[in-house]
């Protein structure tokens, strides 16, 4: 789906487009192999440089290609049980700034919900705003997930299945971030030179926070991947001493057991055997029965079993 928008500095709204100018943003969601040709005829580009537009795994990177600058970003998915990251290219030439997404982006959603209150012909400017709010969301995502963790650290005692799969779950999300991240910084110190974009002094703050909040989230999912291994430690401990002390349990219950059964068993044979005449016979064995039960269950306790 191809949308194209318009806002110069006056508007306060963005506008619709149904053709192509100078100074639009043209937006493309769900992309295919069409759309990428469409992009190659307004741009000039290789269809080569555009391929990896619809790699879902592409990593983060930045490239000139003749005139055009393409950025290969990912951002944090909050609604998508299935994907953690999803890639964003942003292409910027003198006329247009264009971005690509082979599946639904929430970023540019928002974006074209909420507007910005700059022009679309500011194409450093539209630049850096979306690559704020991409780095919002992981810092968003990664706060959350580590609010996940430390709930499952005060519930350590009461760990369920539930809670193993959704600390696994978590541990794969975490990855998928620091998989993300990391080139991403490159990528935002590039720019930050200003040798692919120009770069005015009122941004060069902005860039910095960015750069400084993409350290800060990979600092904080590799610490809580080093949390979560500890957890998985600790859950292996727990569930080793829950499964010793049901065996130490069900042992002290078969041994109470096993002791009344032998004794009715040598008295129950078909063969001559004390007490058989005795009118309470029965209620002898049955205390002898209870004495030796009560000794074990002394010796056990004494034993710490």
């Amino acid at each position: 789906m191809i949308e194209i928008f318009f806002k110069d500095i006056k508007s306060k709204k963005i506008q619709r487009l149904e053709k192509v100018k100078s100074g639009a943003w043209i937006n493309i969601e769900n992309a295919t192999t069409d759309d990428l040709l469409f992009v190659k005829n307004i741009t000039k580009l290789n269809y080569s440089d555009l391929e990896d537009v619809l790699d879902v795994h592409e990593l983060p990177r930045i490239e000139r290609k003749n005139d055009a600058v393409i950025l290969f970003v990912r951002d944090a998915q909050f609604f998508d049980e299935d994907v953690s990251t999803t890639p964003l290219t942003i292409i910027i030439t003198r006329k247009y700034i264009i971005t690509i997404s082979i599946s639904k982006s929430d970023l540019i959603r928002f974006l074209i919900d909420n507007g910005f209150d700059f022009s679309t012909t500011q194409r450093s400017k539209f630049l850096i705003y979306v690559l704020l709010n991409i780095s919002k969301n992981f810092t968003k995502a990664v706060k959350n997930i580590n609010n996940n963790i430390e709930y499952q650290k005060d519930k350590l005692e009461k760990i369920t299945n539930a809670d193993i799969l959704k600390l696994i779950e978590n541990e794969e999300i975490l990855s998928d971030y620091v998989f993300a991240l990391d080139p991403m910084k490159i990528v935002f110190e590039a720019i930050e030179t200003g040798k692919y974009i120009p770069i005015y002094s009122y941004d060069e703050d902005l860039i910095e926070d960015m750069i400084i909040s993409i350290r800060q989230s990979v600092g904080i999912c590799s610490t809580n991947l080093k949390s979560i291994k500890s957890l998985r430690q600790s859950y292996q401990i727990i569930f080793t001493n829950n499964l010793n002390r049901t065996i130490k349990l069900l042992t002290s219950i078969t041994v109470f057991l096993t002791i009344p059964t032998m004794i009715a068993s040598f008295f129950g044979m078909n063969v001559l055997i004390p007490l058989e005449n005795e009118p309470l016979g029965f209620i002898y064995i049955l205390i002898v029965s209870f004495v030796i039960s009560i000794a074990f269950f002394v010796f056990f306790i004494n034993k710490k079993f």
